[in-house]
C-alpha cells in the first residue's frame, strides 16, 4: 500500500489541534500528540497516531473524560497512587511518571500505581522519561482483554506490556519495550490496513485455530509470547498495574479503562552514574562482539534499532498509510484544523 511522508511537527501539530478539538486542554492535548508520533518515529506504528480515531471516540460518547482531574490519592514517601479521573491515559501516564522521578531524587526510587487511567500508548514514552533524572525508567499497563490463559480458551488476560530504559554513554538509551502476546495487538490493525496477511504464530480465530487473517485474529486470540512464560509474566504486571493501584484488572478490563504502574531507580544510589554508563558500554560491546550467524552483519541491543528509525524519520519524514492519512485529514476537517500534510 503506498504511504504518505509526513513532516513529524506538522503531523504533532494536527494531532495536537484535533484533541484540543475535542475539549481536550492544549497541554494535555500535547502530550497526547508527542506520546503518538515518538511511537511513529521509532518505527512502533501499532502506538502510532493510528490510534488517533479510537482515542477521538472514546472522547465523542462520552466514555472518556477530556478533563480530568488528575491527582494523588495515596501518598507514602516513594510510594504514590494516582487516579487519572477516567481521563486519556497519557494524561495521568505524564503525571505518575513525573511523580516516580520526583520521588527517585529524594528517596532514591519512586513507585507510583495509576487508577481511572485507559489507554496510554507505547510504555517506552514513560520509562524513557527517567533517563534525565539519571534513573532506570520502568513502566507497564494492563490491556485490553485480548489473550486466555494457557490451556484455556476465554480472553481473560491482556497482553500487558512493560519498557524498561537504562542510561548509556551512547547517544541512545537501552530501551526494552514488549507487549507479553507474540506481537502487539495494533500490529494486526496495521496489517489490517496494509491489506496484509499475518504469520500463523500470532493470533488465533475465535475458536482457537491459527488464522493469517488480521480481521479474523482481531475476533480472536492474540498467543502469548514464550507460551506460558507469557502468559505467567502478563498475569504478574496486571497484579502491578491492575491490583495493586485498585483500578481495573482481570475481567474488569472488559469494561474499559486500565491501569499503570511506574518506577524510577536513581542509579547514583547504587554506584555513580558516570561509573554505571561506562558499565554499560562494556555490556553493549560484548554484545555488539558477539560471533554473528551466517547472513547477519550487525547485533543490536535493545532500543538502538528504534533510535536510529527516530533519527532518519526525524530527518525524512513520518511514512503513513494513505487510509490513516485520510482519517486524520477527517477528524481535522471535523474541527477546523490543518491536516497533516
Amino acid at each position: 500500500m503506498p504511504t504518505v511522508t509526513v513532516a513529524p511537527e506538522r503531523l504533532k501539530s494536527c494531532v495536537t489541534a484535533i484533541f484540543t478539538g475535542h475539549d481536550v486542554p492544549e497541554a494535555d492535548a500535547r502530550i497526547i500528540a508527542d506520546s503518538l508520533v515518538d511511537a511513529d518515529l521509532r518505527g512502533v506504528s501499532s502506538h502510532g497516531v493510528v490510534r488517533v480515531p479510537t482515542y477521538v471516540a472514546g472522547l465523542s460518547s462520552g466514555s472518556i473524560n477530556p478533563r480530568p482531574n488528575v491527582r494523588v490519592v495515596v501518598d507514602l514517601g516513594p510510594r504514590a497512587t494516582v487516579d487519572g479521573d477516567n481521563g486519556m491515559g497519557q494524561v495521568a501516564s505524564h503525571r505518575a511518571m513525573q511523580e516516580a522521578i520526583a520521588r527517585a531524587r529524594e528517596h532514591g526510587i519512586g513507585a507510583v500505581a495509576v487508577r481511572g487511567s485507559r489507554h496510554c500508548g507505547a510504555m517506552a514514552y514513560w520509562a524513557i522519561q527517567a533517563l534525565a533524572a539519571g534513573c532506570i525508567g520502568f513502566a507497564t499497563t494492563n490491556a485490553g482483554l485480548n489473550m486466555a490463559p494457557t490451556g484455556g480458551r476465554d480472553k481473560i488476560i491482556g497482553n500487558n506490556p512493560l519498557a524498561i530504559a537504562v542510561p548509556t554513554n551512547r547517544p541512545w538509551p537501552m530501551v526494552l519495550d514488549m507487549a507479553t502476546s507474540v506481537v502487539a495487538g495494533g500490529k494486526l490493525d496495521i496489517a489490517a490496513i496494509r491489506g496484509q496477511k499475518i504469520p500463523l504464530d500470532w493470533a488465533t480465530d475465535p475458536e482457537g485455530n491459527p488464522t493469517d487473517d488480521p480481521v479474523v485474529a482481531r475476533k480472536g486470540l492474540l498467543l502469548p509470547v514464550g507460551g506460558p512464560k507469557g502468559y505467567g509474566l502478563a498475569v504478574m504486571l496486571d497484579v502491578l498495574a491492575g491490583v495493586l493501584s485498585g483500578g481495573r484488572f482481570g475481567g474488569g478490563l472488559g469494561m474499559g479503562g486500565s491501569s499503570q504502574f511506574f518506577m524510577a531507580i536513581q542509579v547514583d544510589g547504587y554506584m555513580p552514574l558516570d561509573e554505571f554508563r561506562a558499565r554499560m558500554d562494556l555490556l553493549i560491546d560484548q554484545i555488539h562482539q558477539s560471533r554473528r550467524v551466517p547472513g547477519v552483519d550487525r547485533i543490536y541491543v535493545p532500543g538502538e534499532i528504534e533510535y536510529e528509525t527516530s533519527r532518519q524519520r526525524s530527518r525524512d519524514g513520518i511514512p503513513l498509510e494513505q487510509p490513516v492519512i485520510d482519517t486524520l485529514e477527517r477528524l481535522a476537517a471535523e474541527v477546523g484544523a490543518p491536516g497533516p500534510t
